[in-house]
C-alpha cells in the first residue's frame, strides 16, 4: 500500500490521480468527438485510457460525474475566452467579439462541438448547460449589450438577454450540426445584427 505523500515514480500521490484525471478527460473527449455522448460508456473510457476501472472509480464516482466535468473543463474556457473580450474591447465590438469566440472555441474542436450539441438531451449536461447559460446572460446584459435610452415599460433587459442567448445558442448548435447552410463569419455577423437590433428595441 502506498503511503500518502510518498512518491512513486517520481510522482506524488496528488500527481497520479491529477494524470489518471487527465488521461480519463482526455479519453472521454475523445469518444465525444468520434462517437457522441450516448454511446460513452466506463469501459470505453478505460480501454482508451489504458486504465482499469479501478482506478476510474477513484477518480469520478459515476459517468455522469465525468460527463460533468468535461462539460465544466469546456465551458471554464468558454468563460476565460469571453472575459478576454469583455476585458479588451470597446462596448459596440463585445457582442460581436463574444459571439465569434463562441463560435471558433466550438468549430476548433468536435469534442467541445458534439458535447455543446447534444448536452440537451442528458437531464444533468442540460442542467450544466443552463445555468452556464443564465451566468453568460448576466454578463451580456450587464457589459455587452449597448442599451440605447431609458428600458421601456413592462419589458425586462435581462430576459431579452436570455432571449438572444438562448437564440444564438439554438442557432449554433443547429449550424454545428449541419441544419443550417452558412459559413461562419455570416453566422457570427447575423447573431451580431440581431443582439444589437434587440439592445435598441428594448
Amino acid at each position: 500500500m502506498t503511503v500518502q505523500g510518498r512518491t512513486y515514480g517520481g510522482l506524488s500521490s496528488q500527481q497520479r490521480s491529477q494524470e489518471r484525471r487527465g488521461r480519463l478527460l482526455d479519453a472521454a473527449r475523445e469518444l465525444i468527438a468520434e462517437f457522441g455522448v450516448a454511446p460513452l460508456t466506463v469501459d470505453l473510457v478505460c480501454q482508451r485510457a489504458k486504465l482499469s476501472k479501478r482506478y476510474f472509480y477513484i477518480e469520478f464516482a459515476t459517468k455522469d460525474d465525468l460527463l460533468d466535468a468535461c462539460a465544466d473543463e469546456l465551458y471554464s474556457r468558454l468563460k476565460e475566452a469571453m472575459e478576454a473580450v469583455l476585458s479588451t474591447a470597446p462596448l459596440p465590438q463585445r457582442a460581436h467579439g463574444v459571439l465569434r469566440t463562441v463560435v471558433r472555441t466550438l468549430v476548433a474542436s468536435a469534442a467541445d462541438a458534439r458535447l455543446y450539441m447534444e448536452s440537451p438531451g442528458f437531464p444533468r449536461l442540460r442542467q450544466v448547460q443552463q445555468r452556464e447559460i443564465s451566468e453568460f446572460t448576466e454578463r451580456i446584459a450587464a457589459e455587452a449589450m449597448p442599451f440605447d435610452g431609458r428600458p421601456k415599460p413592462a419589458v425586462d433587459r435581462l430576459l431579452a438577454t436570455r432571449a438572444m442567448v438562448t437564440a444564438a445558442t439554438e442557432l449554433i448548435s443547429a449550424w454545428l450540426h449541419g441544419d443550417i447552410e452558412t459559413d461562419e463569419q455570416t453566422l457570427v455577423a447575423t447573431l451580431t445584427a440581431i443582439t444589437l437590433g434587440a439592445a435598441g428595441a428594448v
